[in-house]
């Protein structure tokens, strides 16, 4: 197969496809974001294909094995001699493209979806590969390679959530191609908080023991006048780089302590709602007292409320941290480290915090029904987190196989499509009532 990076062989690589593996990606993007090459863009395009072990009881063990080769081999013709192709899991590739001025990844995206268009063959047997594909930008989207996957990752389960074979291109990726034009949102930020342009959906989390839903994550969304829905894997970052995040977050806050007044209203107790917490603002010196502050202005004293954090957070100024996350939980919020196992957390971290609960990445529960390996490590993390009196909430079932497999590994909760896509306030009330 043509390698179009240049990798020393002593890097890891992937034994079937050759192609760098994940780790030592990760590296070689902080290298060059750390680099002084500030005039060269960097776009990322993270593409998941559907789970082609499905068609191994058919056509053969390795039909899977062999169809993701030929995915290799085709991906690597698409790309030039500078870019860099990468295993990121089972079925998950990521690659690195050098961007000019006027060039735009959207064209290799969809030369992507183009090559998928034609069928892969194996042992005269004829197979269409549906994938998603999402794109984030550098420096635009961070500076840091986990940040840029992230985001490409989220760009791409948008796309997955508007159908296959979808360019993940979100509408504010069509619309905005150079940071002049992200500028220019950014400028629309303070209005879109204030008119309720930005508002707020409810992913239900399932209790396995209680046996129905319990709590709730709390998740922003913009409806742009002009753009259309604009993606929070794009508005977010923008917030936090315009000094926006903080109104949002107390926005979001804010809608927290109506939606729990409307749930006593209707006779719902013992329901949590937890808020995203960005980096950003967690670490202000300022943090604390504003939390305190809505506190006390608003009725959230008491209630079930809990801030979900980031689990690179946890790599930055521990002694901090741990100050921080006790001041937090004396006000009773409770702790939850959202992405579990992306990141590089050490168990040190995790007996050193007052950590409440570990929401494992959708990573380890893709596939889970299929892959003993991720079987084993889930539960791994399960077992760890109970000994550390740690809850564990699984991120992302998608179908009734997965949901079978983790509810024997024992975590605390569960969120996913399998259970509830994220909706509005009202139906999850209604929801609630018919439990």
């Amino acid at each position: 197969m043509q390698q179009h990076n240049i990798i020393s062989r002593s890097v890891q690589v992937d034994p079937h496809t050759k192609l760098l593996d994940y780790a030592p990606f990760i590296d070689l993007l902080d290298q060059r974001f750390s680099s002084d090459a500030k005039e060269i863009f960097t776009a990322l395009l993270f593409i998941e294909f559907d789970d082609l072990a499905q068609f191994n009881d058919v056509f053969g063990f390795n039909t899977d094995d062999r169809l993701m080769l030929q995915l290799s081999e085709k991906l690597n013709l698409l790309l030039k001699s500078e870019d860099v192709l990468a295993k990121a899991g089972d079925h998950q590739y990521i690659i690195m493209k050098n961007l000019s001025a006027s060039e735009n990844p959207k064209e290799l995206a969809q030369h992507i979806m183009h090559m998928l268009s034609e069928p892969f063959v194996v042992d005269s047997n004829m197979f269409y590969i549906n994938a998603s594909i999402g794109i984030s930008f550098h420096p635009l989207d961070g500076n840091d390679a986990y940040r840029l996957i992230k985001t490409a990752k989220n760009n791409m389960r948008h796309a997955k959530e508007n159908g296959k074979n979808y360019i993940a291109f979100t509408p504010h990726r069509v619309a905005f191609s150079s940071y002049e034009k992200s500028v220019r949102i950014m400028g629309d930020l303070p209005a879109a908080i204030e008119n309720e342009e930005i508002y707020f959906v409810y992913q239900p989390q399932y209790s396995y023991i209680k046996k129905r839903f319990i709590g709730a994550e709390i998740l922003a969304r913009w409806r742009h006048p002009e753009y259309g829905e604009v993606s929070p894997a794009f508005f977010i970052p923008l917030a936090e780089k315009s000094g926006m995040i903080a109104p949002l977050t107390v926005k979001a806050l804010v809608v927290a302590s109506k939606a729990f007044t409307l749930f006593e209203s209707e006779g719902i107790d013992d329901f949590s709602l937890s808020v995203n917490i960005s980096p950003v603002f967690l670490m202000r010196s300022t943090f604390y007292k504003t939390i305190e502050f809505l506190m006390e202005q608003y009725p959230l004293s008491g209630k079930n409320i809990n801030f979900e954090i980031t689990e690179e957070v946890l790599m930055k100024n521990t002694d901090k941290l741990k100050q921080t996350f006790e001041r937090l939980k004396a006000l009773n919020i409770g702790i939850e480290i959202d992405d579990f196992g992306t990141g590089y957390t050490s168990l040190q971290h995790l007996a050193y915090l007052p950590i409440d609960t570990l929401k494992v990445d959708r990573s380890f529960v893709s596939g889970i029904d299929k892959d003993v390996k991720k079987k084993t490590l889930f539960k791994a993390m399960v077992d760890m987190s109970h000994a550390l009196n740690i809850d564990v909430i699984a991120e992302g079932v998608e179908n009734s196989s997965e949901d079978r497999i983790i509810k024997t590994l024992k975590p605390t909760k569960v969120q996913g499509y399998f259970y509830s896509r994220p909706i509005h306030l009202d139906v999850l009330v209604e929801k609630l009532k018919r439990d």
